[in-house]
Protein backbone atom coordinates (compact mmCIF):
# COMPACT_ATOMS: atom_id res chain seq x y z
CA UNK A 1 0.00 0.00 0.00
CA UNK A 2 2.27 2.36 1.07
CA UNK A 3 5.95 2.91 2.98
CA UNK A 4 6.08 2.98 6.30
CA UNK A 5 7.87 6.33 6.76
CA UNK A 6 4.85 8.36 5.05
CA UNK A 7 2.55 7.41 7.57
CA UNK A 8 4.36 8.82 10.74
CA UNK A 9 2.19 9.01 14.20
CA UNK A 10 -0.93 10.70 13.60
CA UNK A 11 -1.12 10.42 10.02
CA UNK A 12 -4.07 9.32 7.60
CA UNK A 13 -3.78 8.20 4.47
CA UNK A 14 -7.18 6.83 2.38
CA UNK A 15 -6.47 4.11 -0.05
CA UNK A 16 -8.46 1.93 -3.10
CA UNK A 17 -7.50 -1.50 -3.43
CA UNK A 18 -9.68 -1.42 -6.08
CA UNK A 19 -12.44 -3.91 -4.76
CA UNK A 20 -12.50 -1.80 -1.50
CA UNK A 21 -11.52 1.75 -0.47
CA UNK A 22 -10.51 2.86 3.11
CA UNK A 23 -8.47 4.92 4.94
CA UNK A 24 -5.52 3.61 7.12
CA UNK A 25 -4.29 5.57 10.40
CA UNK A 26 -1.38 5.60 12.65
CA UNK A 27 -2.25 6.46 16.85
CA UNK A 28 -0.17 5.36 19.50
CA UNK A 29 2.11 3.44 17.11
CA UNK A 30 -0.74 0.94 16.31
CA UNK A 31 -1.98 1.02 12.65
CA UNK A 32 -5.78 0.86 12.15
CA UNK A 33 -7.58 0.08 8.81
CA UNK A 34 -11.41 1.42 8.25
CA UNK A 35 -14.05 1.07 5.20
CA UNK A 36 -14.22 4.35 3.07
CA UNK A 37 -17.54 3.68 2.61
CA UNK A 38 -20.53 5.03 5.32
CA UNK A 39 -22.92 1.92 6.42
CA UNK A 40 -25.96 3.68 5.64
CA UNK A 41 -26.29 4.26 1.64
CA UNK A 42 -22.91 3.32 1.01
CA UNK A 43 -21.33 6.50 0.11
CA UNK A 44 -17.63 7.58 -0.11
CA UNK A 45 -16.51 9.42 3.27
CA UNK A 46 -14.25 11.78 3.01
CA UNK A 47 -10.90 12.61 5.42
CA UNK A 48 -11.80 15.98 7.60
CA UNK A 49 -7.92 16.34 8.88
CA UNK A 50 -8.32 19.52 11.25
CA UNK A 51 -10.88 17.56 12.72
CA UNK A 52 -9.43 13.86 12.75
CA UNK A 53 -12.60 12.36 11.47
CA UNK A 54 -14.41 11.05 8.22
CA UNK A 55 -17.36 12.70 7.06
CA UNK A 56 -20.64 11.56 4.59
CA UNK A 57 -21.03 13.97 1.70
CA UNK A 58 -24.28 12.38 1.56
CA UNK A 59 -25.75 13.26 4.91
CA UNK A 60 -24.39 14.46 8.29
CA UNK A 61 -22.95 11.27 9.81
CA UNK A 62 -19.25 11.33 10.71
CA UNK A 63 -17.11 8.28 12.04
CA UNK A 64 -14.06 8.42 14.22
CA UNK A 65 -10.82 7.39 12.53
CA UNK A 66 -11.31 4.11 14.27
CA UNK A 67 -14.74 3.50 12.27
CA UNK A 68 -16.42 4.58 15.27
CA UNK A 69 -20.08 6.37 14.61
CA UNK A 70 -19.20 9.86 16.10
CA UNK A 71 -22.62 11.67 15.30
CA UNK A 72 -25.60 11.13 12.93
CA UNK A 73 -29.20 12.93 12.02
CA UNK A 74 -30.69 9.82 10.92
CA UNK A 75 -33.94 8.16 12.84
CA UNK A 76 -31.35 4.93 14.20
CA UNK A 77 -27.60 4.83 14.86
CA UNK A 78 -25.72 3.27 12.15
CA UNK A 79 -23.04 0.02 12.45
CA UNK A 80 -19.56 1.21 13.02
CA UNK A 81 -17.27 0.63 9.72
CA UNK A 82 -15.59 -2.80 8.90
CA UNK A 83 -12.35 -2.59 9.73
CA UNK A 84 -9.50 -4.47 7.63
CA UNK A 85 -6.30 -6.65 9.19
CA UNK A 86 -3.47 -4.21 8.67
CA UNK A 87 1.02 -4.72 9.33
CA UNK A 88 3.56 -3.14 8.63
CA UNK A 89 6.46 -5.55 6.68
CA UNK A 90 9.86 -4.50 5.40
CA UNK A 91 9.36 -0.94 5.74
CA UNK A 92 5.65 -1.12 3.69
CA UNK A 93 1.78 -0.47 5.04
CA UNK A 94 0.14 -3.90 4.64
CA UNK A 95 -3.86 -3.84 4.02
CA UNK A 96 -5.62 -7.06 3.94
CA UNK A 97 -9.23 -6.61 2.68
CA UNK A 98 -11.63 -9.18 1.53
CA UNK A 99 -11.94 -9.91 -2.86
CA UNK A 100 -15.45 -7.91 -2.39
CA UNK A 101 -17.36 -4.80 -1.54
CA UNK A 102 -17.64 -4.15 1.92
CA UNK A 103 -20.42 -1.11 2.99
Amino acid sequence: MSASADLAEGGVQGFDLGTVVGFVARAGGQLRAVSGVCTHLGCRLALDSAARRLDCPCHRTSFALSGELLRHQLPAPLAALPQFEVREVHGEVQVYAPPGPVA
